[in-house]
């Protein structure tokens, strides 16, 4: 029995400190993944699963890269990120324009209160600059490779020949990208016009103290223009709304809305 006892308490030592061990191999990875997504500036696509997502940021662990400890399955979701230090400066500029025209419809009341399309809202817009991300990425490091051949040789008219149309196929291409994110940022003007046709509106709760003060100064004319006034905060509202709505509706393919 004694020796069984002895066992039995071994046993359950290295158990604990095998469970000691994972836990803080958790934290430790925990700690490193949270480190990841504060210093690396990332665009994932949004139809990536959690776990796949876990997978891209690992990647990004120097630990993890130098005992080859990333899994074998990140090579297939390469194409699904963009780094954007990847990007040149004029591209991290329109991504920026895009995600600050987002963040804005996300953090507007007319959105918490539901008031917005949410397909556009929470599927159109991640999507959105998603692919906006990705086609800057394409046009960067295409006007990577043209700024080299360039540098690299006399632009004879062979050379030119070649490189003239694809460059402005880029031009195309980058015009084309600034419109969707002037689409992105229009929308977020209409929601910011919308949250101040509803603070206009909730505002119109004081009314009351206004119409005590002209009534306590006998002002009839002032009174009237109050009550004129509300009703067209009511119907600014409604119209902001409704403007809202119809530019973000822009950003929906027709088949998503059937």
């Amino acid at each position: 029995m004694t020796g069984v006892g002895v066992g039995l308490f071994f046993g359950v030592r290295e158990w604990n400190r095998a469970m000691m061990r994972r836990e803080q191999a958790a934290r430790q990875l925990a700690a490193e993944r949270e480190h990841v997504r504060r210093t690396v500036d990332m665009v994932l696509d949004p139809s990536l699963t959690a776990e796949e997502q876990l997978l891209i940021i690992d990647g990004f662990i120097p630990r993890l890269r130098a005992r080859g400890g990333t899994d074998p399955q990140l090579w297939q979701l390469r194409d699904r990120l963009v780094v954007v230090n990847d990007l040149t400066p004029k591209a991290r500029t329109l991504l920026d324009r895009v995600r600050k025209a987002v963040w804005t419809i996300h953090g507007s009341r007319v959105k918490q209160l539901k008031l917005l399309d949410d397909i556009a809202n929470d599927i159109i817009l991640p999507r959105e600059i998603w692919e906006i991300a990705h086609l800057l990425l394409t046009q960067s490091l295409l006007a990577k490779r043209q700024q080299e051949a360039r540098r690299a040789v006399v632009a004879t008219p062979e050379f030119e020949a070649v490189l003239a149309p694809q460059e402005a196929a880029l031009r195309r291409s980058i015009n084309a990208t600034m419109e969707r994110v002037v689409i992105v940022e229009e929308y977020a003007r209409r929601v910011q016009e919308a949250d101040a046709a509803l603070l206009a509106q909730e505002m119109l709760g004081d009314n009351d103290q206004y119409w005590d003060l002209l009534a306590r100064t006998d002002d009839v004319e002032g009174m009237r223009h109050l009550t004129y006034q509300a009703v067209a905060a009511s119907e600014v509202l409604a119209k902001s709304v409704r403007d809202a709505i119809e530019v973000g509706q822009m950003l929906i393919p027709p088949e998503s809305t059937r």
